[in-house]
C-alpha cells in the first residue's frame, strides 16, 4: 500500500506540474481588460477547426484560464469526441453564463462537459483551477500555484492569472478573509476548487514507448 500511495502522489506532481508548465507559458503582462467584453484570452482557441475565442489585445481572468486549459485538456486527448457545440457551452459556463454555474463557473463547466470535477478546497493543489469569491462581492479565476501557510495553516494562496494589479498575466498572493493579521479578502466558504481530469488512456497510450 505505501508503494501505491507514493505512485498515485508522484502522478499527482506530474500531472500539476504539467498544468503550471502550460500555465507559465503565457509571458507576464500583455494589459488587462477591466471592460470584460472581449474574448479576455491571450491566444485564439480553436476546436475541430472552429475559433471559439478570438485572440483578445488585453486578457482578463476567465479568458486565460479558458486558454490554459483548453490547451491542457487538448494535450490530454480529453476533447476528442466533443463536438464544436459541446465546446462552445462549456466556454460559456466557464464564464458564468448561467445562474446556475455562476458560483462555482469552472468546475461547473468541467463537470458538465466531462472533463474534470470541483475538489474539496482543503484537497486541492497545485495546477488545480479555482474560483474564489471576496468579501466584497468581487470574483477571480485562476490556476492555483501553490498554498501560502503561516504556523501550520493555510492562510492564503499564490496563483496565476491575468488582474488589473499587475498589469496582465502574473503570479499573484491573496490571502483569506478569516487569516489573523492579514488584510486578507478571499471568502474560504466561497471558494472552488476544479481539476481537470487525467489523460485518456488512449493518450497515454500513444505517449508509452514502443516495445516492439
Amino acid at each position: 500500500m505505501p508503494c501505491v500511495a507514493f505512485v498515485s502522489l508522484l502522478a499527482g506532481v506530474a500531472v500539476s506540474a504539467e498544468v503550471l508548465e502550460v500555465a507559465r507559458s503565457f509571458p507576464d503582462g500583455g494589459g488587462y481588460d477591466d471592460s470584460w467584453k472581449g474574448s479576455g484570452s491571450p491566444e485564439e482557441v480553436r476546436h475541430q477547426g472552429e475559433v471559439i475565442l478570438a485572440k483578445a489585445e488585453r486578457s482578463y481572468c476567465c479568458g486565460y484560464t479558458f486558454a490554459v486549459a483548453m490547451r491542457v485538456l487538448g494535450e490530454r486527448g480529453l476533447l476528442e469526441g466533443k463536438s464544436v457545440d459541446q465546446v462552445r457551452r462549456f466556454q460559456k459556463l466557464w464564464y458564468g453564463s448561467t445562474d446556475k454555474d455562476r458560483e462555482v463557473l469552472c468546475a461547473y463547466a468541467a463537470q458538465e462537459l466531462g472533463v474534470g470535477r470541483e475538489v474539496p478546497l482543503e484537497k486541492a493543489r497545485p495546477g488545480d483551477f479555482v474560483q474564489l469569491w471576496r468579501a466584497s462581492g468581487s470574483g477571480h479565476s485562476v490556476v492555483l500555484v501553490d498554498w501560502v501557510r503561516e504556523d501550520g495553516r493555510v492562510v492564503g494562496m499564490k496563483y496565476r492569472s491575468s488582474q488589473g494589479s499587475t498589469g496582465g498575466i502574473a503570479d499573484k498572493v491573496e490571502y483569506f478573509s478569516d487569516a489573523p493579521g492579514r488584510k486578507g479578502g478571499i471568502d474560504r466558504k466561497r471558494t472552488h476548487a476544479c481539476r481537470l481530469s487525467e489523460a485518456s488512456a488512449k493518450e497515454n497510450s500513444d505517449k508509452s514507448p514502443s516495445k516492439g
